[in-house]
């Protein structure tokens, strides 16, 4: 059975990115009508920051006891990784970023230990700006990319939807629906790390 993490970067509930994904994983759900898909939302967990302590140097396990202990099997766990988000300041918004830094303990895994989580999987990015500007976009994209490499999943379907202001407007943009739909469809038919 497919099974799809998806992660609601979002602090704003049922807007634009919330939308997207959703138009996404009707993809998935329509490629692959058993998929197990799971979703969460940062904004509604008790995340601290990584402390840059180095607890995790030796064992590439983070030592800090909050909710992202029961997070990292199930990012380990997904076939499919998918992250929607809007850009905050030419980044993930604040509660996102903070999930990304406590995989401090994976790029010791992955990059230091040598262990990386197996077997390669594959991710997929939706983004929503309310600026056309790619340069942003490209800077999210990148830190998304970085952060998902280090849970060896490769990054190869992500897509920029610009003029996203209004909590709505992804609604007015059938287009954008459609092509998150297919994305959906597309991220469940690649192979792993594509």
């Amino acid at each position: 059975m497919t099974k799809v993490l998806a992660v609601r970067a979002s602090a704003r509930r049922g807007g634009n990115s919330d939308t997207i994904l959703e138009r996404a994983l009707d993809g998935v759900r329509q490629e692959a009508p058993g998929a197990r898909i799971e979703t969460l939302t940062p904004r509604d967990l008790s995340i601290t920051p990584c402390r840059s302590c180095g607890g995790c140097a030796k064992t590439g396990r983070c030592v800090v006891q909050d909710e992202m202990q029961a997070l990292y099997p199930k990012f380990c766990e997904a076939d499919h990784i998918i992250v929607a988000s809007p850009i905050y300041f030419t980044s993930l918004p604040g509660h996102m970023k903070v999930l990304v830094d406590r995989f401090q303990c994976f790029w010791v895994r992955t990059y230091v230990l040598r262990d990386p989580p197996q077997p390669r999987r594959s991710g997929m990015f939706l983004c929503v700006a309310a600026m056309d500007r790619d340069r942003y976009y490209q800077s999210t994209l990148t830190v998304v990319k970085t952060w998902m490499s280090t849970l060896n999943v490769g990054c190869g379907i992500a897509r920029f939807y610009p003029g996203m202001d209004d909590r709505q407007d992804i609604l007015r943009h059938e287009d954008y629906q459609q092509d998150a739909r297919q994305a959906g469809r597309d991220l469940v038919r690649t192979r792993s790390g594509e």
